[in-house]
């Protein structure tokens, strides 16, 4: 029989209260596993789709608007299924759902490399988003989120290193074998890859919660820990209260993190699924796809930079420092095409884009605690993807009427400057 995450404080208590703890920090095993896990999802699952655009316009002569509508869909329907992942992990645990949806996505690049209509378009992207769904960020930041409490953004930022990672050296490795081999070898051997990294992880490496191994979250006692009984949004009993869907629903924080994120998202989004095609005119097809290089190794550093010090702040501030370099950087590629500053551009870019999404876990992780955390993750994911997944379809459609990415940029750098307003409001509060 699984075990459920949603016990109650005292049970969670008691559980995790165990003195004979192993003496090295299983923890640390979670979050090397958890990176690896990341680097193919975002690599293949997220990054990829940049590489893709222009290869199945040529290959199928749609139009751009076409297939992004279709990643549009994509992660229309991860942020649907993040509700439906987020509660399975809260009940399961997550290697289940990892290694399920590994295998869907993977069998998912392999019918993308056959298809020959636009509604196999549709419906094939639509399976892949079950599988990304259950292979990205929901479940992994649930395991770190249970693991650690104090040194949750330390963690949290070494883990969603792998998002970044992943985009380094998978979006030029993709580049390589569709111009190679086209897409009917690629997206296979793409898809073989996500299921061979992602399922021995899954099988071999996580644990749920501490507690399993009769350790404590950040390997020490709840004594020990920080501010316990301070009524810190770090405080041991305040991370260990249950939330339900419709407690979180009603608070101020919830909505405005869902509309912060949504806002900050939508360009973020757009921006990598067309960033290859905007640079490409530019910089040549090989100099766009180190562009998309760059970004993912800025955002490496822009997480680890983030890590040192993450923990010790306000996260709003933090969060919106964030918002206001990516809408600069979105401004500055608007309207500026000289080849330094279209890579300082996507540098800057990308210094803060994986530290958003990682924020986007840590907020809601002090906002709700670690026992709800996918549930809540999964629900505000509902919210913010479903909205993000236009950017996409929004960028091709003023595209294609204009023949340029400026009005697009322009209005999601917009965007993001009013995140900053909005997310002042994320307060931590008790379920009522």
């Amino acid at each position: 029989m699984p075990e459920s995450n949603l016990s109650s404080p005292a049970e969670s208590r008691q559980n995790t209260a165990n003195p004979s703890q192993p003496k090295a920090f299983y923890g640390w095993w979670i979050v090397g596993a958890g990176t690896l896990i990341l680097s193919v999802s975002s690599g293949i699952g997220f990054y990829g789709h940049g590489v893709f655009l222009d290869p199945l316009r040529t290959l199928h002569g749609w139009p751009k608007a076409t297939i992004s509508s279709a990643v549009t869909l994509y992660f229309l329907t991860a942020g649907i299924m993040g509700m439906v992942i987020g509660r399975q992990v809260d009940r399961y645990g997550p290697k289940g759902v990892l290694i399920i949806g590994s295998v869907v996505i993977g069998a998912g690049f392999v019918l993308l490399s056959r298809i020959h209509t636009v509604w196999q378009l549709y419906l094939v992207y639509v399976m892949m988003a079950v599988g990304f769904s259950c292979t990205s960020l929901v479940p992994v930041n649930t395991l770190i989120t249970n693991w650690f409490i104090r040194k949750r953004g330390f963690a949290m930022s070494l883990t969603n290193t792998g998002l970044s990672a992943g985009g380094i050296v998978l979006v030029p490795l993709a580049s390589y074998m569709i111009v190679r081999w086209g897409l009917e070898v690629a997206l296979p051997v793409l898809g073989a890859i996500y299921c061979l990294v992602v399922i021995p992880m899954a099988f071999f490496f996580i644990r749920q919660r501490p507690s399993d191994l009769n350790q404590f979250p950040d390997g020490e006692p709840p004594v020990a820990s920080a501010g316990v009984g301070s009524g810190s949004p770090l405080d041991y009993a305040a991370q260990m209260q249950v939330w339900t869907r419709s407690q979180a629903i009603r608070t101020l924080a919830f909505w405005s993190i869902v509309i912060a994120f949504l806002l900050a998202l939508a360009g973020q989004i757009a921006f990598l699924v067309h960033q290859v095609s905007f640079l490409s005119p530019y910089l040549g097809v090989s100099g766009a796809a180190t562009a998309v290089s760059i970004t993912a190794a800025a955002s490496i550093v822009g997480r680890l930079i983030l890590g040192t010090f993450v923990d010790r702040c306000d996260k709003r501030y933090v969060i919106m420092v964030c918002f206001l370099v990516q809408g600069v950087a979105m401004l500055t590629l608007a309207h500026y095409n000289h080849v330094i500053i279209l890579y300082l551009g996507t540098f800057a870019f990308g210094l803060t884009m994986g530290s958003i999404i990682m924020m986007q876990s840590l907020i809601i992780g002090e906002c709700f605690g670690l026992l709800s955390f996918a549930t809540v993750s999964g629900l505000a994911g509902l919210f913010t993807m479903t909205g993000a997944a236009f950017g996409p379809t929004i960028a091709g459609l003023i595209y294609d009427a204009t023949h340029s990415y400026r009005m697009a940029f322009t209005i999601f750098s917009v965007m993001s400057i009013v995140a900053i307003l909005v997310i002042f409001f994320a307060r931590p509060t008790a379920p009522k």
